[in-house]
């Protein structure tokens, strides 16, 4: 079956890159062929000045060149560099195809995994599976992300959205909150499965080396660069450190505080998730890499409280929450039960994978 995924595909974000590439290769496994469609991703509600900023032009000069005084010439060169990895990544394993209005003998659409539903940029119509390039759409391990039942209301999507969920012909999310605004919309209960890195758990890829072979050890910051950065959080990490005789590496963002940005594709990203002391972050992604690299994490919630916290709580993992960074000793001072975390992850990985199999061969329609 020849397979057309619609997700985030050209985000600057290593967590995406991975969830869709898992995908991918699932599906592969499963004897299918797969690629990442290509679409415009509506910013209407970012306001029309903030739309330039993604869209490469003359409207864009402006805004780039505000984000080099902002942040820096470092910080500039590191993301440029971040964004070639990322696509040369994409591009040497052949995971991107064609725009989906253009693509032929797609016999199915998944719409996921991610953030596929949120409102909070604008309505992209092909998320909801609106004018897909098959009759037959699915959605695996989509969220809302942030977006809650009040957004869909007070943005006036409540039919745009409980429209396109509607017409999939199976329908499974990633989330606790993605669930209760499924079933707020549609009536019923959608199987809340596992993000796609947990599902193909990049196994053979974490069985590679130190990429830091010779040097100290390390806590790992896993951070968005735009967040993580106040002085009483950064102070609270750095002294843990030190205290630890831990240097600070930052894979994947730029923070000037940490004592190395490192820089590289996303498989090799979990290499260095794999070989560190501790992970401290506040990612949904950061944290499903820590699990599948069996690395010890302190984790932090922000505005992904309602995807995070259910993931930590499935795994066993409620204690690695942080209020704030102080705690970081108690944290890491608690042994995780690794055994039960790896018989969750199976277990999940399980029965997720027999959801998306019945869904693939058309034995999972769900009832709207």
């Amino acid at each position: 079956m020849n397979i057309g995924i619609i997700t985030h595909y050209d985000v600057h974000n290593h967590g995406a890159v991975l969830q869709l590439t898992a995908l991918k290769r699932v599906l592969k496994k499963l004897g299918h062929e797969a690629k990442a469609l290509r679409f415009d991703k509506n910013y209407d509600f970012l306001g029309h000045d903030k739309k330039a900023k993604y869209s490469i032009g003359l409207g864009s000069v402006g805004i780039y060149l505000g984000y080099l005084r902002e942040n820096g010439l470092s910080k500039t060169i590191y993301n440029f560099k971040k964004r070639r990895a990322l696509r040369g990544f994409l591009s040497r394993y052949g995971i991107i195809g064609d725009y989906y209005s253009e693509a032929a003998d797609v016999d199915l659409t998944i719409v996921g995994s991610d953030e596929v539903f949120a409102l909070h940029t604008g309505p992209t119509p092909i998320f909801f599976g609106y004018a897909a390039p098959s009759r037959r759409v699915i959605s695996y391990a989509g969220s809302f992300g942030p977006t809650v039942i009040e957004d869909i209301d007070r943005l006036n999507c409540r039919s745009f959205v409980a429209g396109g969920l509607r017409g999939m012909e199976a329908l499974s999310v990633r989330d606790e909150n993605s669930r209760s605004v499924v079933e707020r919309l549609l009536g019923f209960s959608p199987k809340r499965v596992c993000d796609p890195v947990l599902l193909y758990g990049y196994e053979q890829e974490l069985r590679g080396g130190n990429p830091m072979s010779g040097g100290k050890p390390y806590l790992l910051v896993y951070a968005y660069d735009a967040r993580m950065n106040d002085p009483a959080e950064t102070e609270a990490i750095r002294a843990y450190a030190k205290a630890h005789g831990l240097e600070v590496v930052s894979p994947g963002f730029f923070h000037s505080w940490a004592d190395r940005n490192v820089d590289c594709d996303p498989e090799k990203l979990l290499l260095w998730f794999k070989h560190a002391q501790g992970v401290v972050t506040d990612t949904f992604h950061g944290t499903v890499m820590s699990i599948i690299a069996g690395t010890p994490m302190a984790v932090k919630t922000r505005d992904n409280a309602n995807k995070i916290l259910a993931l930590l709580d499935e795994h066993g993992l409620a204690d690695r929450r942080v209020v704030d960074f102080n705690s970081l000793d108690a944290v890491f001072g608690r042994a995780i039960n690794w055994e039960k975390v790896n018989s969750a992850v199976v277990e999940h990985r399980n029965q997720s994978l027999n959801w998306l199999s019945e869904a693939i061969d058309g034995r999972k329609r769900e009832k709207h």
